[in-house]
This record gives structure tokens, sequence and C-alpha cells, in this order.
């Protein structure tokens, strides 16, 4: 092993800086608002779509509901939960998409999503 590839092994995740306002407090869970670009090369957290939003790639094409299925899959997925615990509360036909993700408060699935490389 080279010692650069050492150095990548023990280095601390990299982190991306998510707005705040896109993390809303909601009974028992967090309103996550969002915005998705279906169709991309592969699905993750691409980071903030202005002031209010994150910004989510998907691989999915949108399509009979399929890039939304693989949204809540991927969100219950990185976040270690059933995928009951996410659902889609607005936005079944846009990009503008707002999430209700149960069982976890604002500041930490803000934490789990700008975690880059996961």
């Amino acid at each position: 092993m080279r010692s650069g590839d050492r150095n990548k092994l023990c280095a601390p995740p990299k982190t991306m800086e998510l707005p705040n306002k896109a993390f809303k407090p909601s009974g028992n869970g967090t309103l996550l608002v969002c915005r998705v670009q279906p169709g991309a090369s592969r699905s993750g957290v691409s980071g903030s779509y202005g002031e209010e939003a994150v910004k989510i790639a998907l691989s999915s094409p949108p399509v009979d509901g399929k890039a939304n299925q693989e949204l809540c899959r991927m969100l219950a997925e990185r976040c270690g939960l059933s995928k009951s615990a996410v659902e889609l509360v607005s936005g079944r036909t846009g990009r503008s998409k707002i999430v209700k993700i149960t069982g976890i408060p604002p500041e930490e699935l803000r934490s789990l999503l700008s975690e880059e490389g996961k």
C-alpha cells in the first residue's frame, strides 16, 4: 500500500454545506425541501439548490413515479431507516419536492445528507 492510499483510508469524510432552511421540524421527524434531477448518471445528494432546498440527483427516469420511488429509497438507505419512514408529501409530478422523514430531527438529517461519498 502506498502512503497516499493510507491517507485516503484514514481521512475524515468530506462534507458539503446544505441550507438550514431545507430542513424543517415536523412532529417526530423532518420535512426536507429538495429539488431533484431525474435521469442523472448516478444518484446522490448534489449540494444546495439556492438557499432553501437540497439538490438530489436520481438515476431513474421521471416516468411512472420511478424517480419518486428512488428518491424515497435512497433517502431511507442513506439515513438507515425503513422505506416506510420516508414519505413524499408534495411534488409528485414536479422537480421541487417535500419529503417527510420520520424519526430523525432536522440537524441529524442535515448531517447525514452532508456527508459526501455516501
